[in-house]
């Protein structure tokens, strides 16, 4: 190769070697930028509006049956939302109520006690037992005479005794019986048809409960935002049917490297500001680091290190202030003693 074409490749070499070093410099210089929007001491850091949002989910299985509300309307706290379709929950709260009653006429049956009729049926079964007594005392007394002149049997005054001890016992019996029915329930029966119904009457109200559930209402004011599932829907436990957004709860989330910081701490008050130029008073309620992910800080500086960042959630001290989800709003003057 001649000293000319030797010359002529140093030079090309050179020439994109310069090109090569320009391209990594403008790439890192970029890399540089994106990174350092975080929040650099002295930066003013953007965050973003965000909203707390409920999922309306139902405690029951069934199926949707009906949506009462419209994504952006307004409700109230207790309003129905919408409604669910489970014959089961349904006919559980019939077969309780049908228990119920049942306990409930067993109650009263036992709180009336014995008609009169009852018990004039019981003084008749006494009276009857008497006569059966007197009769079988009169057979025995003539069976034991016939034996003692020797004219009857020791079998017939077995049996006539034996008789006798038998209408005995009824008549005891049946004087028992109307003792019983002309006193009425005891205690002991009063407490026990009381608890019966009382315990009847909770699966009443557990079934009612359970099929109450099935009409989801609003926990709270708010605006409607979603509706996830659709009309017929067969639903689980749990699985959302509407998310709603409640009043006064949009915050304003920043991301901050530590060095940044400051003396910031849960609940200090910060101003905040907004692109129309409004100042927006929030305070501090949540403070946490981003996992184990850190920022990294200028490899060449001698001694530095990794700087963790973390999320910082503030609450507006005004309520929502016209703030709308997705908004930007700024945090001025980071400085290395937090916002001023």
């Amino acid at each position: 190769m001649t000293p000319s074409a030797v010359d002529f490749l140093t030079s090309r070499i050179r020439t994109l070697s310069l090109a090569l070093s320009v391209v990594v410099m403008a790439t890192g210089g970029g890399a540089a930028t994106l990174s350092g929007v975080t929040s650099n001491a002295g930066d003013v850091v953007p965050g973003m509006v965000q909203r707390t949002e409920i999922r309306i989910a139902p405690e029951v299985g069934g199926r949707l049956l009906n949506v009462a509300v419209h994504s952006g309307q307004r409700i109230r706290k207790g309003d129905l939302l919408a409604t669910l379709d489970s014959p089961e929950l349904a006919a559980a709260l019939g077969q309780a109520e049908a228990a119920a009653a049942s306990a409930k006429a067993d109650r009263d049956h036992v709180y009336v006690g014995v008609r009169m009729e009852e018990v004039a049926i019981a003084e008749q079964s006494v009276k009857t037992a008497e006569a059966n007594l007197l009769l079988a005392q009169q057979q025995n007394t003539r069976a034991a005479a016939l034996a003692a002149k020797g004219s009857g049997s020791r079998q017939l005054v077995d049996d006539t005794t034996a008789q006798l001890g038998k209408a005995q016992a009824d008549l005891d019996l049946k004087r028992a019986q109307l003792a019983a029915a002309s006193a009425g329930p005891t205690k002991e029966e009063l407490a026990l048809a009381d608890a019966k119904v009382a315990a009847a009457q909770a699966a009443v109200d557990e079934a009612q409960i359970a099929l109450d559930k099935t009409m989801l209402k609003a926990p709270v004011d708010a605006t409607v935002l979603i509706q996830v599932a659709e009309l017929g829907e067969a639903l689980s436990p749990g699985k959302p049917v509407l998310t709603i957004e409640p009043d006064g709860q949009r915050w304003i989330a920043f991301t901050l490297r530590e060095d940044a910081l400051g003396d910031m701490a849960v609940g200090k008050t910060v101003t905040l500001r907004a692109n129309d130029g409004r100042s927006i008073g929030a305070r501090i309620s949540e403070l946490r680091p981003l996992g184990e992910f850190a920022t990294w800080r200028a490899a060449r500086a001698v001694g530095d290190h990794d700087l963790n960042t973390f999320w910082v959630r503030l609450d507006p001290l005004a309520g929502d202030q016209d703030l709308e989800p997705g908004m930007t709003i700024w945090l001025p003057e980071v400085v290395d003693g937090g916002s001023r």
